[in-house]
């Protein structure tokens, strides 16, 4: 008796899951009502990466560490907050991660209105 319980659990998880794939696979089918024939890429893609536009910076800031390091060889590259006028070295949790910013050379900081944050200790 106990075997044919077990027997019986096992094949209604066996079921659900299967259930549950088709489900999935059947939802992923259906036509984009917003596009001609476009398909989801399903929940497991991740969203992708929103980027800066270039028109967005304004001169002496950067998209990329690489392009600010070009520009400033010598001189310490950091990353502007162009929402509050902050800049943070690299290093530090705020350093390339707030929602609105550019890489800058620190010598044009001062120029463009940006001062340092005041929890950092510079370079």
């Amino acid at each position: 008796m106990k075997m044919l319980f077990s027997a019986l659990l096992l094949g209604a998880a066996i079921a659900f899951t299967a259930g549950a794939a088709s489900a999935q696979e059947a939802q992923t089918a259906k036509p984009n009502p917003f596009g001609q024939g476009a398909q989801s890429a399903g929940p497991a893609s991740p969203a992708p990466k929103k980027t800066r536009a270039a028109s967005a910076l304004k001169a002496g800031q950067f998209a990329s560490e690489s392009e600010a390091k070009a520009s400033c060889p010598g001189d310490t590259v950091v990353w502007v907050n162009t929402g509050t006028k902050v800049y943070h070295h690299a290093g530090t949790s705020s350093y390339g991660t707030t929602k609105r910013g550019a890489y800058m050379c620190e010598k044009n900081t001062a120029a463009a209105g940006f001062r340092a944050a005041k929890n950092e200790k510079g370079k």
